[in-house]
């Protein structure tokens, strides 16, 4: 599998010098001039005399791998950005120097599927595609920011600018960030507002048929690229499209599902019928309770404690049916669920009756989502007249105080590291909702980069770009939610496949693991550095520790988490 490791050293004095020069060695790139390194596997696409383009590169028209992008000789870092975010997609930072202004660039791909991460010393301002390096380039150890450690804490659904590890930022994604060595402006060059509904909406038939080759195309480039691929599969729509859309594609691939050892988390006979039906290999692993260790970090080297715990034991089977199978790199659904709008409120029927009149809303989209929720017409009437009397106002995250100290409880506000959820969205409201969703995603989505042999090609650039476009009531078509994109395969995959509205997940597993190492876990969060450091309400953690699993709900999870952000911390250490 391909990686992507990069660092770049920028002197801060003022004028950055004209000349940006690669390195041998991450250690060597903290000296006078601009400086940058690349490790052995990852990729460049050549920018000729404009910069370096470090990472995966497509080309917007053939979906095809770039070598070099043509530019124009007397073309600005901004134009050059542009035209990157407009002419091509992937996973890529691009160094951008501009000797006439005497700065520097750097543009991060709209997807967020290459983050880049930025810390100050006295000398340089060091940017890299993982912390590690942040930490050996400037030859001191990473400390966890324990402030914002906890405001991760409180928000840990929202990916924030700052990150839980102190003097580091992420770099928004499609954001041009110019670097004079002492100032620095962020200059937007891709925003998701662009891509909003705009006009009549298109026919469900030519909407699907759009996405179908999208997606055929997105994730049959992601495929040749990144060698031979197996999917994690669940039979759940968005393992079943990308299975699919590698299947329209002629694209070889092999599917592994997890299951647990009872009836409750097994998805096995629908994704064995799944490949099955796409003549693809198949695999199955079960949940062991011995995988999951409960002093692993799932996070270790990440700058937020982002992934769950149980991701360990996850890793390791994928691994093992990725090897059974003889694949490099497990492709997933990650943000599927997210990507295709999948909403449960009155959202659509506010949007489609701003646009196209009450009788469109309420004798088609109303049924639609009283279908999808499960929710009966009066309900769902009061929601939409509520929603209407409302505005469209702008959504913020609710804050998850739960086991927290109060001291730890501050009222700093997070920062996103991507606001799309407050754009405007004129007459489609909804939009802020799909916004959000995608917002939400992105702990989960796993990119090009160190960490697991794991890829999400579900929020690629142009499938984003698709999707953003799309009207929310589009997507919940004839009562099912993520409709378009079962439509978009509705001839490739199984009936019984193709129906489903619902799955199972390793609940029974991660529940079991939890009782049988509770005594542990108990001890590592009572005796930890987040007690220690005050982050934690150590009464309430013990208190919640005595409910029976059954009783404690969601409350396991929030335990968990803050065990991986104990067992982050102490990596850190």
């Amino acid at each position: 599998m391909k990686q992507g490791r990069f660092v770049l050293a920028v002197p801060r004095r003022r004028g950055v010098p004209p000349v940006v020069r690669r390195s041998a060695s991450p250690d060597d790139v903290c000296d006078d001039n601009a400086s940058f390194w690349t490790s052995d596997d990852t990729p460049e696409a050549s920018l000729g005399t404009h910069g370096f383009l470090i990472g995966c590169v497509f080309s917007a028209q053939t979906a095809r791998t770039v070598d070099a992008v043509p530019l124009p000789e007397s073309e600005s870092a901004q134009a050059t950005a542009m035209r990157l975010v407009r002419n091509y997609w992937g996973a890529y930072v691009a160094i951008l120097p501009d000797p006439g202004r005497r700065t520097l660039a750097l543009l991060v791909d709209p997807s967020g599927l290459f983050p880049v991460y930025r810390r100050m010393s006295q000398t340089h301002v060091v940017f890299a595609s993982d912390t590690y390096l942040l930490g050996e380039v400037l030859g001191d150890r990473l400390k966890v920011d324990w402030a914002a450690l906890a405001l991760f804490l409180r928000y840990p659904e929202l990916r924030q600018k700052q990150t839980c590890l102190a003097g580091v930022e992420e770099l928004a994604p499609g954001t041009l960030l110019v670097t004079g060595g002492t100032q620095e402006l962020e200059q937007p060059v891709w925003s998701a507002s662009d891509y909003l509904p705009q006009g009549r909406a298109p026919s469900l038939g030519d909407a699907a048929a759009e996405l179908r080759e999208l997606a055929t195309r997105t994730c049959g480039a992601w495929t040749d690229l990144l060698g031979p691929v197996a999917v994690a599969t669940s039979g759940g729509v968005d393992s079943s499209f990308l299975c699919a859309a590698l299947a329209a594609g002629d694209r070889d691939f092999g599917c592994i599902t997890l299951a647990t050892s009872d009836s409750s988390g097994d998805e096995s006979d629908y994704a064995r019928l799944l490949a099955d039906h796409l003549d693809a290999d198949f695999t199955r692993r079960v949940y062991d309770p011995a995988y999951y260790r409960p002093t692993a970090c799932s996070s270790a080297g990440l700058s937020r404690p982002g992934r769950k715990g149980f991701l360990t034991a996850v890793d390791a089977l994928l691994a093992a049916g990725s090897a059974e199978l003889g694949k490099a790199i497990v492709l997933d659904g990650n943000g599927g669920d997210n990507l295709f709008c999948f909403l449960h409120s009155a959202a659509p029927i506010v949007d489609r009756l701003r646009n196209e009149g009450p009788r469109a809303a309420l004798f088609e989209t109303l049924p639609d989502m009283c279908c999808v929720t499960g929710c009966d017409v009066p309900t769902m009437l009061r929601a939409t007249g509520k929603r209407l009397m409302g505005g469209h106002s702008k959504q913020d995250w609710a804050p998850d105080s739960r086991l927290l100290a109060d001291a730890a409880i501050l009222e700093d506000s997070p920062v996103p590291l991507t606001p799309w959820h407050r754009l405007s969205t004129w007459r489609h409201p909804g939009k802020h909702d799909h916004l959000a969703l995608i917002m939400r995603a992105q702990h989960h989505v796993h990119g090009f980069g160190p960490g697991p042999a794991r890829f999400s090609p579900l929020m690629s650039q142009p499938l984003l770009e698709f999707c953003l476009g799309v009207p929310t009531w589009a997507w919940v078509k004839g009562g099912q939610n993520r409709a378009l994109a079962r439509a978009a395969f509705s001839d490739l995959l199984p009936r019984s496949v193709l129906d489903r509205t619902s799955k199972a997940g390793p609940d029974s597993f991660i529940r079991g693991a939890f009782d049988s190492h509770r005594a542990v876990l108990r001890d590592l969060l009572l005796d930890g550095l987040l007690a220690e450091q005050g982050v934690i309400d150590r009464a309430a953690v013990e208190q919640a520790f005595t409910l029976e699993t059954s009783r404690r709900g969601s409350m396991v999870y929030r335990l968990l988490d803050l065990v991986e952000a104990e067992n982050w911390s102490r990596s850190w250490g």
